[in-house]
């Protein structure tokens, strides 16, 4: 009875592991059906697909397309006048014991230069504060600091739209100033510059063509119209005058002379032609 049961037992064993062993073979078998029989995987290709060739084709022709095509050139004009401001930098400083003290001494000065200023015919609005500051002085001795007062000053930044009588100006702001004026600087100065530019620039395209056609002859071919321009601009001025001594000069002088000579305006202009 034992040797059935073990008998029983074993086949169903042995049913079991040819069940498992068809599974496995017959997983194998749809694994090897994906690929043909000789045929060895494709290698990885290097080359871009449809759609990325396309791409490619298109970034180089914008590369291409951003170089400059044609004849590329730049000119300069140049037109000059005589300036028609003077802008001042002048005021009033003084120093005393104490800060009130000081201060009283500038405004009373100002209101001085003020009133001059006014009666030179200079407009309200053509005189700004500068700058006003307020601070200590000190002596240096035996490696010692002292005090010595205290400085108040108060600057103005001056436009004078009569250049001719800018001297005038100067010499009438020095006796209401006194000893207390300060001179910090002149300059020049074009109020509009519009007509200035406009005679420049035409003297930069034509310029600029000159030099183009010059260009295409030397080369061969004929030259097209313009494809692309740019314009820069400026109108540059002599320095500021500063002369620390200018107090006394003026004091010698019967009147103040100042040589207002003539201001520039330069334009550029940058220009590229097409190819016939």
């Amino acid at each position: 009875m034992k040797e059935a049961i073990l008998m029983k037992k074993g086949i169903g064993v042995l049913l079991i592991a040819g069940a498992l062993l068809s599974l496995v073979l017959l997983a194998a078998c749809g694994s090897d059906s994906s690929a043909s029989p000789g045929q060895s995987e494709p290698a990885t290709s290097s080359q871009p697909s449809a759609s990325e060739a396309s791409y490619v084709s298109s970034a180089v022709g914008a590369n291409s397309n951003s170089e400059p095509q044609g004849i590329s050139v730049t000119g300069e004009g140049r037109a000059s006048a005589a300036p028609d401001i003077v802008v001042l930098g002048l005021g009033v400083s003084a120093k005393a014991s104490t800060v009130k003290a000081a201060n009283s001494e500038v405004q009373e000065a100002m209101s001085d230069l003020l009133d001059s200023l006014e009666d030179d015919g200079v407009q309200e609005k053509d005189i700004q504060t500068s700058s006003f500051s307020i601070y200590p002085e000190y002596d240096y001795r035996n490696d010692e600091r002292i005090l010595t007062g205290y400085r108040v000053s108060h600057m103005l930044q001056v436009k004078v739209r009569d250049v001719d009588k800018v001297g005038e100006v100067i010499d009438d702001a020095v006796e209401a100033g006194g000893d207390l004026l300060q001179m910090q600087g002149i300059s020049f100065a074009i109020d509009d510059t519009t007509a200035l530019r406009s005679d420049a620039r035409e003297e930069a395209m034509a310029d600029a063509r000159a030099k183009a056609e010059e260009l295409a002859s030397l080369a061969g071919v004929s030259l097209g119209k313009p494809t692309y321009i740019t314009e820069s601009s400026y109108a540059p001025s002599p320095q500021p005058y500063f002369d620390r001594g200018m107090g006394y000069a003026m004091e010698e002088a019967a009147v103040t002379e100042i040589s207002a000579g003539e201001l520039e305006v330069v334009v550029n202009v940058n220009i590229i032609y097409a190819i016939d």
